[in-house]
């Protein structure tokens, strides 16, 4: 536990300093663009070797209802992390949704595998530690790609880390804990790279320079996830607009 804090500590020492540090930041968009890339280039072929081919296995295997079953029990597992970040912000109407998203899906929802409470009219939304720490005024600080994850920034980096401090799992003591954790994991990456399959395909597809296209995609989707979704569509990139 006290490791726990203190790398928590650690990290918002950092992204702190970063934030001191934007305006300078800003003058250069990239500055880990040679590390970046090296990471975007392991990370497009792990996902050509590995991800692609086990995401198509699992939808040959799966049926699409298992699989949405697989994704809503993903989603309602994360629920407490949305909650405490909802609270963070002062969301106290979204964090009352997210609260009953969770008591109904858990219950009537056999543990979140059916989506009851968006069928009775309970949409659910997302929020992360990252969101958090910029409705505080935390800069981004620089962007990172991070191996398997992807584009991320260090605020974001630092939030991702910061959210398993609003995990029950973190601080639940059972046999397994450490398998279980770990498993869950790698299901939500798998059942996300399948869900996303033709996006990301065709985003490739049309995209003249991935990288820069990725990157730009990266920043203005948190920018709306940051305002919940208030953001001119007009206002977003074209993807075939960014070259080296």
């Amino acid at each position: 536990m006290r490791v726990l804090f203190r790398i928590f500590a650690l990290i918002g020492a950092v992204v702190m300093i970063t934030a001191c540090s934007t305006n300078s930041a800003a003058r250069d968009d990239d500055p880990l663009r040679g590390l970046n890339k090296g990471v975007f280039a392991f990370n497009k072929v792990a996902d050509k070797v590995v991800l692609v081919p086990v995401a198509r296995g699992y939808r040959a295997v799966v049926p699409k209802p298992g699989r949405d079953g697989v994704r809503n029990v993903l989603d309602n597992l994360r629920s407490p992390v949305i909650f405490g970040n909802d609270l963070l912000q002062g969301k106290f109407g979204r964090a009352g949704k997210t609260l009953a998203r969770f008591g109904i899906n858990s219950t009537v929802g056999l543990a979140g595998l059916i989506d009851v409470a968006k069928r009775n009219g309970i949409e659910k939304h997302n929020e992360d530690m990252g969101q958090t720490l910029a409705q505080y005024g935390v800069g981004t600080g620089p962007y990172l790609v991070l191996p398997f994850l992807g584009p991320s920034n260090l605020r974001d980096t630092a939030g991702l880390v910061m959210d398993f401090g609003l995990d029950p799992l973190t601080y639940v003591r059972f046999e397994g804990r450490r398998a279980v954790l770990v498993g869950r994991s790698g299901i939500d990456g798998l059942s996300l790279r399948e869900v996303n399959l033709e996006t990301i395909e065709s985003f490739r597809e049309s995209s003249i320079d991935e990288y820069a296209s990725l990157k730009s995609a990266y920043e203005q989707l948190r920018v709306a996830a940051i305002s919940d979704g208030q953001v001119d569509v007009d206002d977003l990139p074209d993807f075939d607009e960014f070259e080296d």
